[in-house]
């Protein structure tokens, strides 16, 4: 404050002595302290690095309002001694970084912390910069493989991750079945991730690209590469992110397996308007009201008309059946026909068993349909055999990616 104090009487002195001179000299701007007496660095770690910094060794820089550099310190500079900078009354941002140079464009295990504030600047006054919490600069990316996707791996392969096309990763799969496990890190300079595949599957060459958007700092992109079973039986792969599924493939090649942490950004909205409902115009018991709560009665007592009628707007895309009971003895029965996941659309061989007892439409016809009426009336002879509650839970995925799930449970006392 003695400073200032000497500062302010220097100015007034040459602001008297110019009146008196009558010469015009250019005023004497104010200026303010910048105290870092109060200043910490946090961590936040949500995404998990291997690598990261000691604080200490984080580097403060200090920019004015026009973008030039007016201080550059590290961490332990700016602690120690009760730092302080004198700086010229205006606006300021100061930027901590775990990394004294410029953050990579892309590099394995070379993650970058920071972050920013701006602050002002008062003539005569002293500025604090409390705590400051710093975060993942880049977006974190990491490549795996399933062992049965593995077990397909017949020769040399790799994945290239581009954010910046300056500045790849490629992430080898060795036909012994190792491959780059470490994390790259990723300098988000646009909004979109390009992931292509190239090698030898099963004998053939294969390569597929992917383009994945709303890239952004502080996000760990998890690509894992997992094995499907195409409709006519071939050998390819599925897109999973974040239990939504996407079949799209190319050549029948591969398509990656992406997990978000967080709410996936590119998840469509909503159900889609799916639903499925009682069939009461085609003959459906009135009784039949609560599809979670369907009373089978044996034959002999009523014959059931057991009709629903599912309506897709945007067309079928998926249609699987995930069947649980609390009866053993049911599920045994289901098992025999491994149907406890039935996909209606593409039906395993074995899974004819389970057709005959609860008749679901089923087969390739199913795609793109908006209306598909359900006739379960021959299911009610083979389910009253088990009491219990059986759940046929409906999972429904149309054109658009939209997705509802209905359970239908049939009670047998």
């Amino acid at each position: 404050m003695k400073k200032n104090i000497i500062i302010a009487f220097a100015s007034a002195a040459l602001v008297l002595f110019a009146s008196c001179q009558k010469t015009p000299i250019s005023a004497v701007q104010g200026v303010g302290t910048l105290s870092f007496s109060e200043f910490t660095l946090g961590l936040d770690e949500t995404v998990e690095t291997k690598a990261v910094a000691a604080s200490g060794n984080y580097t403060i820089t200090i920019i004015d309002s026009e973008g030039n550099e007016v201080e550059k310190k590290t961490y332990d500079e700016v602690k120690n001694n009760d730092y302080k900078l004198t700086l010229t009354a205006g606006s300021y941002t100061l930027v901590a970084s775990s990394s004294a140079d410029e953050v990579p464009l892309a590099a394995f295990e070379q993650p970058v912390y920071g972050v920013s504030k701006e602050f002002t600047i008062a003539a005569g006054m002293t500025t604090s910069i409390g705590e400051l919490v710093c975060t993942l600069q880049q977006c974190k990316v990491t490549v795996s493989y399933s062992d049965d996707f593995l077990k397909m791996v017949t020769g040399q392969c790799s994945t290239k991750v581009t954010v910046d096309p300056e500045q790849p990763l490629e992430y080898a799969l060795n036909a012994d079945k190792t491959y780059e496990q470490s994390a790259g890190y990723f300098a988000v300079t646009g909004s979109t991730m390009t992931v292509v595949f190239k090698g030898d599957i099963e004998g053939g060459s294969k390569s597929m690209t992917k383009v994945f958007s709303n890239i952004a700092p502080k996000q760990w992109r998890q690509i894992k590469f997992i094995p499907k079973v195409d409709e006519e039986g071939n050998a390819t792969f599925d897109i999973v992110i974040q239990d939504l599924i996407s079949d799209a493939t190319l050549n029948n090649a591969v398509d990656p397996k992406e997990e978000i942490i967080g709410e996936d950004p590119d998840a469509p909205k909503g159900d889609g308007g799916i639903t499925l409902a009682p069939d009461y115009e085609a003959g459906c018991d009135s009784e039949i009201t609560d599809l979670e709560n369907i009373l089978i009665v044996p034959v002999a007592t009523r014959d059931m008309a057991i009709r629903f009628r599912a309506t897709v707007p945007n067309g079928v895309k998926k249609f699987n059946v995930l069947i649980d009971s609390d009866n053993e003895s049911f599920l045994s029965a289901v098992d025999a026909a491994n149907a406890r996941e039935l996909d209606l659309i593409n039906p395993l061989p074995e899974n004819g068993i389970i057709f005959d007892v609860v008749p679901f439409p089923h087969g390739q016809e199913l795609l793109g349909q908006t209306d598909i009426a359900f006739n379960l009336d021959a299911a009610q002879d083979a389910i009253t055999i088990y009491s219990g509650r059986h759940t046929f839970k409906m999972i429904i995925v149309d054109q658009t990616g939209c997705k509802n799930e209905i359970p239908v449970v049939m009670v047998v006392e």
